[in-house]
């Protein structure tokens, strides 16, 4: 088995950011310290966050006293307005990157745009960012949802959650530029989701099987595992190693291995490891090539 790792793979600046802020807190906070929904969307980070007794909480009101931790994906303003009334400790450890969006989002609603949020509802940097001009923004995913938004002949613009499909961030902008020849683009998919996925395509197409470390719960690392099955059929995602299953091998195959942006590179190891004993069981002797870059990504809100 010859095993393949791409130039840009695992965490990026941003999340090893959020998570030595977190470690940091945990380790100096002298009350209760929690954290508003999960610090990044990645299992094995949040476990080990709670073993350090950082309490995970849905809603600001469950926190009476502490400190209380703003995870990567960031939250509406009104949010942490919430919790300094409270007398809560805040430790901000929102990307740079999202908070860039929201304040493209303030200026935009500022001058009275209508303002489409490529993204996924629920998740949590988008009803954050939401959250900045809720009466200007209008939050969509699908293609079909396209026709359902207002039609005007005003100022309009596009942004982005950080961690959509370049690709379809490009078919989606086609569409809506049809339909408002007047917007303006603001593309906000963030550079670690965009290097990984660049990367990702660049072995894809030569590998017989791809595999997407990261957890289920990680936009980013879903559209790793989507953007290479678009030229590798075999293509899975991941948790960790024991999700790895030695019935997707015969041996001698060419093997890609890509990770998402909040998934540490212990997690990445280990399902390498695993990739060489199913390979040295089945009689093939592994190989590793590796083609990563070291990456200082440009976090900075210009």
């Amino acid at each position: 088995m010859d095993i393949f790792l791409p130039e840009y793979a695992g965490v990026c600046v941003g999340v090893k950011r959020a998570i030595k802020m977190a470690h940091k807190t945990a380790e100096e906070a002298t009350g209760p310290v929690f954290i508003l929904h999960e610090i990044v969307h990645n299992t094995h980070v949040v476990k080990d966050l709670s073993e350090r007794g950082v309490k995970s909480v849905d809603e600001v009101k469950e926190v009476d006293k502490g400190t209380l931790i703003i995870s990567a994906h960031g939250v509406a303003p009104e949010v942490i307005a919430d919790a300094r009334s409270r007398n809560l400790e805040v430790i901000d450890t929102t990307c740079p990157l999202v908070w860039k969006i929201h304040r493209i989002v303030k200026a935009l609603a500022e001058k009275n745009y209508t303002i489409f949020l490529l993204g996924e509802r629920n998740h949590d940097e988008v009803m954050g960012v939401q959250g900045v001009a809720k009466d200007h923004i209008h939050i969509f995913h699908k293609k079909e949802e396209i026709a359902h938004l207002p039609q005007t002949d005003g100022p309009v613009a596009l942004v982005s959650q950080t961690t959509q499909s370049i690709k379809y961030f490009d078919e989606i902008l086609d569409m809506l530029l049809e339909r408002y020849p007047q917007l303006e683009i603001h593309n906000t998919i963030c550079d670690a989701t965009e290097k990984r996925q660049t990367s990702a395509l660049a072995i894809a197409g030569d590998m017989d099987v791809m595999i997407t470390v990261g957890s289920m719960s990680s936009a980013n690392s879903r559209r790793l595992q989507e953007v290479s099955a678009g030229l590798c059929r075999a293509s899975y995602l991941v948790d960790s190693a024991n999700e790895v299953s030695d019935s997707w091998f015969k041996g001698g195959e060419r093997v890609g291995v890509t990770a998402g942006a909040s998934t540490p590179e212990w997690l990445i190891e280990g399902v390498i490891e695993k990739l060489m004993e199913i390979s040295r069981a089945k009689g093939f002797e592994p190989s590793v090539t590796r083609n990563e870059s070291s990456e200082e990504e440009f976090i900075e809100t210009h």
